[in-house]
């Protein structure tokens, strides 16, 4: 009887896999079999995604606030500080709006094109953020509770989707492990910042760009019409007050006929953050609306799994205007 054919053994240099964000990014797709079949249905369910985005970050929030060692970064932009935490911090504080604000960004922005090598290089730079590095305000955040917020994220997204009345299953199906995949490689991306492998190739290894949040290479990848996270800072520094008074006065700003009670100047932000709430509600049920219909255009394709890597190294969705002919 023939011996049974095997795959030929792929080899993998251990120093790209440090030293080489692109190199790490093919391993990592070739391993997990993330394919253009994965790529189409995270274009396609992006808008459903999306619709969800404003209830998740207020899900997420109000757990990282159930626990005063991840709320403390927050305050001292440090889960190992073990000082007090205000009491007094909420969803509708002043720091937490503003960290709101960039969630919101991040989870539209693994709605965008995984295709392109800068999908996976934001993704990295996020990693690199939370050690302290590439910012003018380090930010300093311990990879157990990086770990579990992302796992959190992914049970809130896996429970959105399989229970959507309008997504057939085998569409949920796909959607779901192609976000679990990018999740896991968001997981890697953090991990590789915080974990001690590879330390040899350390010298050989790029040095971090120190840019505002939000950017990348000097190009703004996150939503326009925000201020960065630095500019804010930077300018409250300036000024010797409070670093997030600049975005308290930016979302509570009206027209004025008169004087107001502090009272009243302390509940613009909240006003505004719970609108933004029965907006994402309004969003979500009209999103879940089973009148409306899957069109069947929508349907994923049912070509075969072609190999991630053919020319780029990154794959590309079916009919993407950068497939190679």
């Amino acid at each position: 009887m023939a011996p049974l054919q095997r795959r030929p053994m792929q080899h993998i240099d251990r120093r790209d896999l440090y030293t080489n964000l692109e190199t790490r990014i093919q391993y990592l797709h070739s391993f997990l079999d993330f394919s253009s079949r994965d790529i189409e249905a995270l274009i396609t369910g992006a808008k459903y995604i999306k619709a969800l985005i404003p209830a998740i970050v207020n899900i997420v929030y109000k757990k990282l606030l159930q626990y005063d060692i991840t709320a403390r970064a927050f305050e001292t932009r440090s889960t190992s500080y073990e000082g007090p935490v205000d009491a007094n911090l909420n969803e509708y504080s002043p720091q937490i709006l503003h960290r709101k604000m960039f969630l919101r960004g991040y989870l539209n922005k693994l709605c965008s094109d995984p295709s392109r090598m800068e999908f996976w290089e934001y993704l990295d730079k996020v990693g690199m953020m939370h050690v302290g590095q590439g910012r003018v305000h380090p930010l300093h955040v311990e990879y157990v509770h990086i770990g579990v917020t992302l796992s959190f994220i992914q049970d809130v997204l896996t429970e959105a989707i399989l229970s959507h009345p309008r997504l057939k299953m085998d569409r949920k199906i796909a959607l779901v492990k192609a976000l679990g995949k990018v999740i896991w490689i968001q997981n890697d991306l953090f991990a590789k910042w915080y974990v001690r492998d590879g330390d040899e190739f350390a010298e050989e290894q790029l040095v971090p760009e120190v840019e505002p949040e939000g950017y990348l290479h000097g190009k703004r990848v996150l939503g326009e019409g925000s201020e960065s996270e630095s500019e804010i800072e930077d300018a409250a520094s300036t000024a010797g007050s409070c670093p997030f008074k600049g975005l308290t006065m930016k979302v509570s700003m009206r027209p004025q006929t008169g004087s107001r009670s502090s009272n009243e100047e302390d509940a613009g932000p909240r006003a505004e953050a719970k609108a933004a709430d029965s907006q994402a509600e309004a969003a979500r049920a009209d999103s879940a609306s089973p009148t409306n219909e899957v069109s069947s255009s929508e349907a994923l394709p049912s070509t075969p799994k072609t190999c991630p890597f053919a020319s780029s190294g990154i794959p590309r969705p079916a009919g993407h205007p950068s497939t190679p002919a």
